[in-house]
């Protein structure tokens, strides 16, 4: 008995434990049937999560454009000076946490392994900066500053198993200006 036949037989025999449903989508009669039949379903599942991914970003960054619109009128500087007409400040803060889905974070790893640039990962930091500067702009907002000035950015990585992951937080101190 050769390799092949020895792994279809250990595999069948698995099989034959699971729901005749599981047996129906996953089975096969030769090692290349069940490394086609799976491997087919395996790119149809990628290629739908993948669209649905891209649906969901695409989605999110409609939404922040949106948000941004609203927020034009609060002035965001990196200059440490708060300047004469200021009243009083604190320091405000936005931070997000923006992962990945299954899909691209396998593309993430598959490029690491090769190197160079990761175009993915990009994408991922840059939405994640522009939402934690939103998040800021609204903190802004919502405590009545009209101003933010020495604003910051940090961020950091965030790593699991499965999970490729960005955390964001821009900060900056909040100024009300006089009238």
């Amino acid at each position: 008995m050769n390799i092949a036949d020895k792994f279809l037989n250990d595999y069948q025999r698995a099989l034959s434990r699971a729901p005749e449903w599981v047996q129906d989508l996953l089975g096969g009669t030769s090692v290349w049937d069940v490394i086609g039949t799976n491997g087919l379903q395996t790119i149809a599942i990628g290629v739908v999560g993948w669209t649905i991914a891209t649906l969901f970003e695409r989605q999110h960054l409609k939404q922040m454009g949106m948000r941004e619109q609203l927020l034009h009128d609060i002035k965001v500087s990196t200059n440490k000076e708060a300047g004469a007409d200021a009243e009083s400040g604190i320091m405000i803060y936005g931070s997000v946490v923006v992962a990945h889905d299954f899909f691209r974070t396998l593309v993430i790893q598959f490029r690491k392994l090769i190197g160079g640039n990761i175009k993915a990962y990009e994408r991922l930091v840059a939405r994640g900066r522009r939402e934690a500067f939103i998040r800021l702009r609204e903190d802004a907002r919502l405590r009545g500053f009209d101003k933010i000035i020495n604003v910051r950015f940090a961020g950091s990585h965030v790593a699991g198993r499965f999970i490729s992951a960005v955390e964001m937080v821009a900060y900056g101190t909040g100024i009300k200006t006089r009238q």
